[in-house]
């Protein structure tokens, strides 16, 4: 193996996540790259801490360097997180794997993966229909192929368990992007070890990350302490000082909501399937009382927190498609540079100047920049998208 990849959002940074790194690393790569979500992760909410101490607990777990996943794709559905990560990953100089965390056999998760690839007009056409019979995005594409797996092996079983957690969900869409964006990267998969996705337990040497923020929301932290094995004081002492105000942004997501018409909210990344008109026309001012309003079977709660940060930052559906450039977040001091794709950066300067001559890539960078100034407002900090330094470890 040369060099890895794992696509992460580390919110914030435990002991499964050094697992991983570990794990990766007796593999033998050479380098491991993560790319990592900035100040807003996939949820569609703030991150937990600041990008740069998630990465420098990323560098001190093992990693080699820690690449920003711009926004547009950091809070983006499943399928837009992945590609837009495997767009990066695979313009890495000697890049052979992308490391991915499964619950669920194997075998089971390739075959998954192979469906949404080989039969996409089968898969489109199952899609529509679930979703025609009032089931969300998610729901409707677990149907679809659970359907196919079914008539493919026999019984789909196997498929229905594997589909219901997270993680095999976004190892599927790991899959399908590398075959379209990079058919020479090979998924290394790792079985996850400890709580599960949205387990809120805290027991065993593993947990989760859901936990871990449970446990800060209910003035718990402290028990976490076994589980975050580094920069614990100062995560402890930035959620005391700096943690994002939630309340806030509800009211802030809510306003620029209520601004748009249904047009408007139709030209948005994630509004499809007349969700346009039931946030706009919604009369309800409080932010989880519309949230609550519209979720259920077809629309997931996720999906309605990604489409407010939308209506908030502006981010339409052609945000996806644009030519974008990132920064390097952190690396060790040896780092070899020379491995980095062409639109990753290492200083705001040639950021800058990469937006200067490519309208896409200013347009992409400008809804950063518009998250980094949300996210410091939100915790209280002075500064922006530009006022960052490379970490080094």
């Amino acid at each position: 193996m040369n060099n890895c990849a794992i696509i992460c959002e580390y919110n914030p940074f435990h002991t499964g996540h050094k697992y991983q790194l570990d794990t990766v690393r007796n593999y033998g790569a050479n380098n491991i790259l993560c790319v990592m979500s900035g100040q807003f992760v996939q949820s569609g909410q703030p991150a937990f801490c600041d990008k740069a101490i998630r990465a420098e607990c990323a560098l001190l777990g093992g990693a080699n360097a820690v690449i920003e996943l711009p926004t547009v794709y950091a809070t983006a559905n499943a399928q837009y997180f992945a590609e837009g990560a495997v767009k990066i990953i695979s313009k890495i100089k000697n890049i052979t794997h992308l490391a991915m965390g499964v619950v669920a056999d194997y075998d089971i998760i390739r075959r998954i993966a192979d469906i949404k690839i080989e039969n996409p007009d089968k898969v489109k056409a199952a899609l529509i229909s679930a979703m025609d019979g009032g089931k969300s995005y998610n729901a409707a594409m677990a149907v679809a192929i659970i359907k196919i797996y079914a008539e493919k092996y026999g019984d789909g079983e196997q498929a229905k368990l594997a589909l219901s957690d997270p993680n095999n969900i976004l190892s599927m869409e790991y899959i399908a992007a590398l075959q379209k964006y990079a058919p020479h990267i090979e998924p290394l998969f790792i079985r996850r070890v400890g709580g599960t996705y949205n387990d809120s337990s805290l027991y065993g040497k593993f947990v989760s990350a859901t936990a871990v923020r449970y446990a800060e929301e209910t003035g718990a932290f402290e028990s976490t302490r076994r589980y975050i094995p580094y920069k614990f004081d100062d995560i402890e002492l930035y959620r005391r000082r700096f943690a994002p105000d939630i309340d806030a942004y509800k009211k802030i997501a809510l306003f620029a909501a209520k601004r748009l018409s249904p047009e408007d909210f139709a030209h948005l990344r994630n509004c499809s399937e007349g969700l346009e008109y039931a946030v706009a026309n919604s009369q309800i001012n409080d932010f989880d009382s519309v949230i609550d309003s519209i979720i259920g079977k077809r629309y997931g709660k996720k999906r309605i927190y990604r489409l407010m940060l939308d209506a908030l930052l502006d981010i339409d559906k052609s945000m996806l498609d644009k030519r974008f450039a990132t920064r390097l977040l952190g690396c060790v001091k040896d780092f070899d540079f020379s491995i980095l794709p062409k639109q990753v950066y290492t200083n705001n300067a040639d950021l800058k100047r990469a937006a200067s001559v490519d309208e896409e890539v200013a347009s992409v960078l400008k809804t950063d920049e518009d998250c980094a100034l949300l996210y410091n407002i939100l915790c209280g900090k002075d500064g922006g998208y530009y006022n960052y330094s490379l970490v080094k470890v």
